[in-house]
């Protein structure tokens, strides 16, 4: 079985109320709390989780304590962390197609894309609580040539050592990257774990729109990894293969 190197990838940070990542726990606290992608490779092949923000100015519409440096900025960050320019990306793998986990995906123009179908539906058809984080232009035609798109529908390997499990709760279709490393099995959450209090201590991420599946999500995750990448964790170190312990 393949192990893969997994580094953690920031591209950008959002300031906020803690309360707001973990369903009112810290009501009050003003926390920072990074953007992550991850940068994956067993030696061949190179494989990003999820892609950033698009365009500052516009993620601010939907999320105004939104920050990002210049180095934090997508193919400046995985050229720093990874060494890989853009086009050198064989494999993004979209958690979910909100606009901060898929908005670079037009810059990876030789990479394939993974997403779950109920998940590229609900993007083009949102509910109105999800309608201000679904923003097409980072993923209809114009920015991902629909020949690139693999459309999922479950779980599945992608290659071996690495695993899509479906974990929906945050966006009815969203979905978490498995990764057999030499220390254990990571799991790249995306937003269906904000921070690691969301998995550990059973708490509720930021948007929900299905509150049992999220439940079931958590559980899911548990069963299998023995570390997690969520998706706005702040004690994660940016470039570290590092990770939070799953309780």
């Amino acid at each position: 079985m393949n192990k893969w190197i997994v580094k953690a990838i920031q591209v950008g940070s959002i300031q906020l109320d803690r309360s707001a990542m973990t369903h009112y726990k810290g009501k009050g606290e003003q926390i920072t709390v990074p953007i992550w992608c991850a940068g994956a490779t067993d030696g061949k092949h190179k494989v990003l989780v999820d892609t950033g923000i698009r365009d500052l100015i516009e993620y601010q519409k939907a999320e105004p304590g939104v920050r990002q440096t210049p180095e934090q900025d997508t193919t400046v960050a995985v050229k720093q962390i990874m060494g890989w320019e853009p086009d050198d990306v064989d494999i993004v793998i979209n958690t979910h197609l909100h606009c901060d986990h898929c908005g670079s995906n037009s810059k990876f123009k030789n990479s394939k894309f993974y997403i779950q179908k109920s998940e590229w539906e609900a993007a083009f058809a949102p509910y109105a609580p999800e309608a201000p984080f679904y923003d097409e232009i980072c993923f209809n035609k114009q920015a991902v040539n629909y020949f690139q798109w693999n459309f999922l529908e479950g779980d599945a390997e992608i290659l071996p050592g690495l695993r899509v499990i479906t974990t929906p709760g945050h966006t009815r279709g969203h979905q978490s990257v498995l990764f057999n490393t030499e220390h254990g099995v990571l799991c790249v959450t995306g937003d269906i774990c904000n921070v690691a209090d969301n998995l550990n201590e059973n708490l509720e991420p930021n948007i929900v729109v299905m509150v049992p599946e999220t439940y079931e999500s958590f559980k899911k995750i548990r069963q299998v990894a023995h570390y997690i990448l969520p998706g706005h964790e702040p004690a994660v170190i940016n470039g570290s293969d590092s990770f939070i312990t799953v309780l």
